[in-house]
């Protein structure tokens, strides 16, 4: 039995070595046969895409770029509530107000009763006092802070004698102040009725006493009237009219 075993060991070790040896001369003969290695062969077809990896790590902000052109202009939004309205403004300048008054002949007295005039609604105021000029006054009344910017006086000449007529203001210290004058000198020898003024042919005005101060001065009107019997009538006067503006 031992000698049997011995021989079965044997064959089997001879029968492994055999395998191997018939894949040593496989191989090669398959070396021999597949001969040297051959170039490179051209690349196959790309693959598919494959699928999508994760998201990466948002990276650091990078610097701000250039600021780009203005855009047009957009249209014109509604109007907005009207405001509050603000405070009354100072007066402004207007149109001077005109105005006159009249002075009749029958408002015109002399200083003394000695001193002869008539008074006739025909003939007006005559001096009728032989051979003498006599003065007469009349007050007049103007709104205070009026401006006299003319006085206009009516009366009849048929002779060459003449009228003097003032405007004039006074008070307790000034004698007098002639706002203006206003005649006809040298007269008439052509029978009519004509008038004179402040600002006529022999007519002077001073504007620097024009504007009427009730509170300091008084106003009266002053002529000198030419003799005038009361059969001939030469010198007649009639009225007077002032003309005044109120500042605006």
């Amino acid at each position: 039995m031992a000698a049997v075993s011995i021989t079965m060991n044997k064959l089997i070790a001879g029968i492994v070595i055999a395998i191997v040896a018939a894949s040593a001369v496989s191989v090669g003969v398959s070396m021999l046969i597949a001969g040297p290695e051959g170039p490179e062969g051209p690349q196959g077809p790309k693959g598919d895409t494959g699928a999508q990896g994760p998201q990466g790590e948002t990276g650091d902000t990078g610097p701000a770029g250039a600021t780009g052109p203005a855009g047009p202009t957009g249209s014109t939004g509604a109007t907005g509530a009207p405001g509050a309205t603000g405070a009354q403004g100072p007066r402004g300048y207007g149109v001077p107000q005109k105005g006159n008054i009249s002075v009749s002949f029958s408002a015109f007295v002399p200083p003394s009763s000695d001193d002869s005039v008539s008074y006739s609604y025909t003939y007006g105021l005559r001096n009728t006092d032989t051979g003498v000029l006599s003065p007469c006054f009349a007050p007049i009344q103007l709104p205070h802070g009026a401006n006299i910017t003319n006085a206009y006086f009516y009366f009849y000449d048929n002779d060459n004698d003449f009228f003097d007529f003032y405007v004039v203001r006074g008070n307790l210290t000034d004698t007098y102040d002639e706002i203006g004058y206003a005649g006809n000198s040298p007269g008439s020898d052509t029978p009519g009725f004509a008038s004179a003024s402040l600002t006529g042919t022999n007519g002077r005005y001073s504007p620097q006493y024009a504007i009427v101060d009730n509170n300091n001065y008084h106003y009266f009107l002053h002529l000198w009237l030419p003799y005038s019997s009361t059969s001939t009538s030469y010198y007649r006067f009639y009225y007077a009219l002032i003309e005044y503006e109120l500042p605006a």
